[in-house]
């Protein structure tokens, strides 16, 4: 794979899609209190909100893909708690459908996800009021989080998806006649883009697990001595760990997007609540300018600041629907 090509300070490169270990650990979100579970249902639920405004806006696949790898890269930057995943998945899919060639008005999405979120909750369905102000609020929160998107991604919004792939490995494997299995392959890559393994593995892994789990439902062999996925440059640990974040998926409940933001909006509150104390034991402990001027005594004994001390004090806190490739 070639080397990233370095423009000012930002590598653009395919290898550096994929995020580090510790980052996938230590979220922005997981620092301000966010559980895993609560954040991990509400990237499932962004992208499924983004896989049904797709299909009512008429996107081809590739761009309701895109959109879903850019939310899952946006909050692996910064919090939950700090940006809406209602606005910030519909900015995604505005985002991605120009960056796939098939842009949409964001009228047209701000509609699309009104409805979505009525019809979620179970209520009657009321078109939104192009008039009213909760229209012009909803346009200009979508409008913000999209330069929040563009930015904290820094225009990087390039994704590699494997669907190309896959055609490609099933016809080495003799197995592209075979409808069924292709389209339990393509119904696989679809649900794996509501779990985080384009952010942390190639395109070329993901393709071969989807094909593994296709071919393991329909019980169709495959060589193993030596393995068929040493010819695409793969390891059978990563199609299996590949795997399991797929099924898992099917494991989890149901939720909701209004139930969801209840718990954020409480963590929120805790934050606000705390945040006060924390400041106002800073000001405390923080000498005056006076002080600092003034000579030490004899008997006030010194204090001695490591330089790791140092730099921790001055640091910051911070659905499945076939697709069609020609």
């Amino acid at each position: 794979m070639e080397a990233p090509k370095e423009y000012g300070r930002i590598a653009i490169g395919l290898e550096n899609l994929v995020i580090p270990e510790d980052k996938l650990e230590n979220t922005p979100s997981r620092k301000h209190g966010v559980s895993e579970e609560l954040e991990r249902d509400l990237r499932v639920v962004g992208c499924e909100y983004i896989q049904s405004a797709g299909l009512l806006l008429k996107l081809p696949q590739v761009a309701m893909a895109t959109a879903q790898v850019l939310f899952q890269r946006f909050y692996y930057s910064k919090s939950i708690i700090n940006y809406s995943v209602q606005y910030m998945a519909a900015a995604c899919i505005f985002v991605a459908a120009k960056v796939e060639e098939a842009p949409r008005r964001v009228r047209d999405v701000i509609n699309v996800f009104h409805h979505l979120r009525q019809k979620r909750m179970g209520r009657s369905i009321q078109p939104m009021d192009y008039v009213g102000n909760t229209y012009f609020k909803v346009k200009g929160e979508i409008i913000q989080c999209e330069k929040y998107l563009l930015k904290t991604l820094g225009l990087c919004v390039h994704v590699q998806h494997p669907h190309k792939l896959i055609i490609t490995f099933l016809q080495v494997l003799d197995l592209e006649k075979k409808v069924d299995l292709v389209q339990s392959v393509w119904n696989y890559m679809n649900d794996s883009l509501r779990t985080n393994v384009f952010v942390r593995f190639s395109p070329d892994k993901i393709a071969c697990a989807c094909i593994y789990l296709a071919t393991r439902k329909y019980e169709l062999p495959l060589p193993t001595s030596p393995g068929w996925w040493l010819m695409f440059d793969v390891s059978r640990r990563d199609i299996e760990i590949i795997s399991l974040e797929i099924l898992q998926l099917y494991t989890y409940p149901n939720c909701s997007l209004e139930e969801l933001e209840k718990e954020v909006t409480k963590i929120k509150e805790d934050l606000a609540k705390r945040k006060p104390v924390e400041m106002k034991e800073i000001q405390l402990n923080v000498p005056t300018q006076s002080s600092r001027n003034a000579s030490p005594s004899k008997d006030s004994p010194s204090i001695t600041i490591s330089g790791d001390d140092k730099k921790s004090s001055l640091s910051a806190t911070e659905s499945k629907s076939p697709i069609h490739v020609n």
